[in-house]
């Protein structure tokens, strides 16, 4: 049994006043919110007959357990707009936020905000040009608060476990199961914002550009710790993470029409560049990626592939001391996947591993296209991202649970020496390695849609119907990448390609408006 209670209470205060050229808004407000959560079950075994439901019918291994957890969240927060002859605009924010997820001491934080806006159109000493309708210059500058860290992490915690005597009774006993830090704080993203949003030919073609820089600070994390002092706890939380965001976006829309013929088409850009700052010195690795400082988050860790051995003078490689290269201790073979020696000692194993690729795409892509005529509309969206990488790793051994891609057929065997894939079997194949990288580059048609609307007939105006729209609709209907057999629309994380790959899907539809 589970209950869910959830609390909201929130109060705006609104003030707004025209006098002459000048706007004025005001806005003031409170809020306050508690969530809870409770949860019991029990169970027992050893029913005598399968029509006996009731607890008390069973008669082995009985078990109860419950708990609880509570969230509570308030703010004050305020608003001042200010707008003078839709030239000068400016917009001031203020919260102060308070969470039961941190301890008295850093419950509450505030975070401020302020955008201003330039209509240079509306200048009196703007010259007056047909081709260019709208220009605005603005910037912004704000902070941000997250919380999401789970309830108590600030606390130290308590469990039942083993037992102790007091005299000849026997009593449960209490451990700790975490290290207190009564010390972290709210997590703070600033954000640092220009841009610039202009128009032509009487609004026909419309643009927006912004360049902005998003750092987030005093990141929550629990950071590895030595076991002789943690033994089984878990390590505490600290606010040392720092995380920079820096990119742009760019899109363009343009309208038209002449006759009956209307269309449309527009495009957008971006760029991101994603760097930890900060994360006191230390590195987090897991499985095949890395969190490290001036690196992008979650960078492709593993081994270098430098190519296959394909000839007994290949086995000889030997490093700089003249030492023949084995990997893993053991002597490479024909067949094998060729690695770096990064620490030139003679052996391939995890202290060869490096940063071999990023999962953030250098430029993220899409456009739309469209027209209508008379009746009949036509849309299309595409979208694409390029310059990165994506895992596509299959184990090398035949018993690894899935079925083989075709690629496998051109392996490396005696009868096949050039082959472009490792020879099946060997361990030291199955590393994390950049020879599983591939590039994730794509363009995909999204969406597709194609429709034609009958109004005004005489059958419609007989049964008292405004419209009839018929549209065919597909998604996902065309591809291009260099990606084989698998969807390059996958998950930075699914190295393996076992997600569920988006499908394509086509649909016949009628839309009537009476």
């Amino acid at each position: 049994m589970w209950r869910q209670r959830a609390y909201i209470n929130e109060n705006i205060l609104t003030y707004n006043k025209i006098f002459g050229a000048h706007t004025l808004g005001v806005l003031l407000g409170h809020s306050i919110q508690q969530d809870r959560y409770d949860s019991n079950t029990s169970s027992i075994q050893g029913f005598p007959t399968e029509t006996i439901y009731e607890l008390s019918g069973g008669t082995q291994n009985p078990s109860v357990s419950g708990y609880a957890e509570e969230l509570r969240l308030q703010s004050f927060f305020g608003r001042i707009n200010y707008n003078y002859d839709n030239r000068y605009l400016l917009e001031v924010n203020v919260r102060r936020d308070g969470s039961s997820r941190f301890s008295s001491t850093n419950r509450y934080a505030t975070f401020p905000s302020i955008s201003a806006g330039w209509v240079l159109t509306s200048e009196p000493f703007m010259p007056k040009m047909d081709w260019l309708s709208f220009l605005k210059l603005r910037a912004s500058w704000g902070r941000l608060g997250n919380q999401e860290i789970g309830n108590y992490a600030y606390a130290e915690t308590l469990a039942s476990s083993g037992s102790y005597y007091f005299g000849d009774s026997k009593y449960i006993g209490m451990v700790t199961t975490k290290i207190a830090n009564e010390d972290i704080k709210w997590e703070t993203t600033t954000i640092t914002d220009f841009g610039l949003d202009a128009s032509f030919l009487n609004g026909k073609i419309s643009t927006v550009f912004d360049w902005y820089n998003k750092t987030t600070s005093d990141i929550l994390l629990q950071l590895a710790m030595p076991s002789i002092f943690l033994g089984n706890l878990s390590a505490p939380y600290q606010n040392v993470g720092k995380v920079q965001n820096k990119g742009w976006e760019w899109a363009v829309n343009y309208y038209d029409g002449a006759g009956d013929w209307r269309w449309n088409a527009g495009f957008s850009l971006a760029g991101v560049k994603n760097k930890i700052l900060e994360m006191d010195g230390q590195e987090n690795i897991s499985n095949n990626t890395i969190n490290k400082e001036g690196e992008p988050i979650g960078s492709y860790y593993g081994l270098k592939a430098i190519g296959i051995y394909r000839t007994e003078e290949d086995l000889l490689r030997t490093n700089s001391a003249g030492t023949v290269i084995t990997q893993n201790g053991q002597a490479p073979q024909l067949g094998d996947i060729m690695y770096e020696d990064l620490n030139d000692d003679g052996n391939i194993n995890d202290d060869d591993r490096q940063i071999i690729g990023n999962p953030f795409p250098k430029l993220q892509y899409s456009f739309n296209l469209g027209f209508t005529w008379r009746n009949l509309d036509f849309t299309t969206f595409w979208q694409g991202l390029s310059g990165l990488n994506r895992f596509s790793w299959d184990e090398t051994t035949i018993s690894n649970g899935g079925n083989k891609t075709s690629r496998w057929l051109d392996r490396y065997s005696s009868s096949n020496v050039n082959g472009s894939m490792p020879r099946m079997g060997g361990e030291i194949n199955n590393y994390y390695s950049s020879f599983w990288l591939v590039k994730g580059d794509y363009l995909r048609l999204k969406s597709l849609e194609l429709g034609y609307t009958f109004k005004d007939t005489p059958l419609l105006k007989r049964i008292k119907m405004q419209s009839l729209r018929v549209y065919l609709s597909g998604s996902n209907i065309l591809t291009f990448t260099s990606l084989k057999d698998y969807d390059p629309e996958k998950l930075s994380d699914d190295y393996r390609n076992d997600v569920h790959p988006n499908v394509k899907a086509y649909s016949l539809g009628v839309t009537v408006k009476f």
